[in-house]
């Protein structure tokens, strides 16, 4: 199961005017960093980051943004060793702890990776603790660990009860559970706070016929075939149409 990298990027950095010039140097280059790889201009993001850690190796932001960088380039070694360094000076970074967590997870590592989602959710001045705890539910799928995997789906949707990827998440696991009425009413809340996708059409089909053979799925198909003719859940779709 695919866990998305969650960028959460503030759009500039704040230059403490008490701070040494290359301190300040390296926050305007990590703020010009930021906004190439939001462009995705990864050539000059490179480049502005690389000036940030060269001016003051001991930013936590600067190693934040470059392992975010490096991980997208798939540069994966120099991408933990500096996932690994923002999270060390800056323990309290909940967004750098979630997204080396969901770095970790990518990478077979699921064990190591909840770790890091629980860090993120320690800070209680954490915006976003929707993010770490589906990430943390979404990585214990990977190693069959449902029953906690609920608990975290369970907090993401108190946190922000239209996430929609735990929204999701949720709705699949109660699908396997035979649970149609409760996967059909989180699809519906999903399909409310979200353009559907490949995965929640396919599921929402699925779900239908479940709960009525005779199920008029034409809108939903249509949409599959329509914005996804190419992805796996058409081609199911497909074969048993």
């Amino acid at each position: 199961m695919f866990l998305a990298l969650v960028l959460l990027l503030s759009a500039c950095v704040a230059v403490n005017p008490e701070r040494s010039r290359g301190e300040k140097a390296s926050d305007i280059n990590v703020e010009l960093g930021i906004g190439y790889l939001q462009q995705e201009n990864f050539i000059l993001a490179n480049e502005k980051l690389l000036k940030a850690l060269k001016f003051n190796p001991d930013s936590a932001k600067a190693n934040y943004v470059y392992a975010i960088l490096q991980e997208r380039l798939e540069q994966y070694e120099v991408a933990e060793y500096h996932y690994e360094r923002a999270t060390s000076l800056d323990p309290k970074n909940s967004e750098a702890a979630n997204n080396y967590g969901a770095f970790l997870c990518r990478n077979q590592r699921e064990a190591e990776s909840v770790n890091y989602f629980l860090r993120a959710l320690d800070n209680p001045l954490y915006q976003t603790p929707e993010f770490a705890y589906t990430n943390a539910a979404i990585c214990l799928l990977k190693i069959d660990q449902k029953q906690d995997a609920r608990k975290y789906l369970d907090k993401a949707l108190a946190a922000n009860s239209n996430f929609a990827s735990a929204l999701l998440v949720m709705a699949e696991i109660l699908f396997d559970e035979y649970n149609f009425n409760g996967a059909q009413s989180h699809l519906d809340r999903y399909h409310l706070v979200s353009r559907p996708s490949a995965k929640s059409l396919w599921l929402s089909i699925r779900t239908a016929l479940e709960l009525d053979p005779n199920a008029n799925v034409d809108e939903m198909s249509k949409l599959l075939e329509t914005d996804f003719p190419d992805s796996n859940e058409n081609q199911a779709w497909l074969g048993i149409k």
